[in-house]
């Protein structure tokens, strides 16, 4: 891996599509490579990436690609630690969307296989970083709203797309689950 550009792989044309522009408008990260069981998806996002890219439909086959450093894995949640678990175990560093994975036990044998590989495990969070939330933040820590005591907070989003996402048990827990993370 380069100090100064981390070659990434992104599995998952839904959520894994606007991370991975995020990615390749940053100088730090390069996108090298796509995974998804649909061809058609992979190449159209592929046309919005400055550079070539390589195309796996199996994580299997793409995580023994030496030239990928790190990989983002935006599944469907049943999906993400079997694929955390490879992407580690062939030494390559994972950021998962959220959850992390569909139960406790899960997640500690996925924190235990990339502590025992030396690779980092992140957990994606999809507001935690972004602008507005980054800008409530600082507006906290300076004051502008006083001593907060509580917090409320509502999100819109749209629904039942993609559809994976209608069944309770693939969705990992809910709404509260998928959006209280």
């Amino acid at each position: 891996m380069s100090k100064n550009c981390v070659n990434v792989a992104i599995v998952g044309m839904g959520i894994g599509r606007p991370n991975g522009m995020a990615l390749a408008n940053n100088e730090r990260g390069k996108v090298v490579a796509l995974c998804d069981l649909d061809q058609s998806r992979m190449e159209d996002f592929a046309k919005e990436l400055p550079d070539s890219v390589k195309y796996y439909t199996d994580y299997k086959e793409m995580c023994q690609d030496p030239d990928i450093d790190a990989v983002f894995v935006g599944t469907p949640n049943q999906w993400h630690v079997p694929i955390g678990l490879e992407v580690v175990n062939n030494g390559k560093h994972v950021m998962i969307t959220k959850p992390l994975a569909d139960s406790e036990l899960a997640a500690e044998e996925m924190v235990a296989a990339a502590n025992e590989a030396g690779m980092v495990n992140m957990m994606s969070l999809s507001k935690r970083f972004g602008d507005g939330c980054r800008h409530l933040g600082h507006l906290a820590r300076d004051g502008y709203f006083g001593e907060l005591y509580y917090a409320r907070s509502r999100s819109i989003r749209r629904n039942g797309i993609p559809a994976w996402n209608l069944g309770f048990i693939k969705k990992g827990g809910g709404a509260f689950r998928d959006m209280g993370v």
